[in-house]
C-alpha cells in the first residue's frame, strides 16, 4: 500500500511541475511557433525542342479502316518534325506499314498542343496532345472535327 502512495504522490508531483512550468513560460508554448511560408508551386514550362530524340507511340481505334492499332517510331528533331515508321493492324485494310511525317506544330507552356501528320492512305490527322511535365511521355487524341468518322488515341513514350 504504501509503494502505491508513493507512485501516486510522485505522479501528482510530476504534474504540479509541469503545470507551473506552462504558467511560468518555462515550457514552449505552441502559440509561439512561427508560420513558415510554403513555396509556391511552378509549372514547369515544356518546349517544343524538349521533345526532341526517339519516341514510341501507340494508337488505337475507329478509323476509315476500321478498327485499328497502330505502333510507331518516330525521332523528332528540334524543331518537333520527324518522320515516323507506321506498323499499323486493322480490319478492313489489312497490316500497312510505311512511313508518315508527323509534326508538333503548337505546343503551350503547360504541355499542351497539337501533333498534325499524315498516315498511310488517308488525308492526314490533326491530334490534340499533352505532353507530361517531366517530358518523357505525351497523351494523344484525335478530336478534330475536321477528319470526320476517325477516333484514334494513344500515348507516345520517350525511349
Amino acid at each position: 500500500m504504501l509503494g502505491f502512495q508513493r507512485k501516486r504522490l510522485g505522479f501528482l508531483v510530476f504534474v504540479v511541475i509541469v503545470m507551473i512550468a506552462a504558467v511560468l513560460g518555462i515550457a514552449p508554448k505552441s502559440s509561439t511557433a512561427q508560420v513558415v511560408p510554403q513555396p509556391i508551386f511552378v509549372q514547369p514550362t515544356v518546349t517544343v525542342s524538349q521533345l526532341q530524340g526517339p519516341w514510341v507511340i501507340t494508337l488505337i481505334g475507329n478509323t476509315g479502316c476500321g478498327w485499328s492499332s497502330s505502333y510507331i517510331t518516330v525521332t523528332f528533331n528540334a524543331a518537333g518534325v520527324g518522320t515516323g515508321l507506321n506498323r499499323s493492324h486493322t480490319s478492313g485494310c489489312g497490316d500497312p506499314v510505311g512511313y508518315e511525317p508527323l509534326r508538333i506544330a503548337s505546343l503551350s507552356p503547360n504541355g499542351s498542343g497539337i501533333m498534325d501528320g499524315t498516315c498511310i492512305g488517308c488525308g492526314g490527322w490533326i491530334f490534340h496532345i499533352q505532353v507530361s511535365t517531366d517530358v518523357r511521355e505525351f497523351n494523344i487524341v484525335d478530336v478534330s472535327p475536321s477528319n470526320p468518322g476517325n477516333y484514334l488515341e494513344g500515348t507516345a513514350i520517350r525511349q
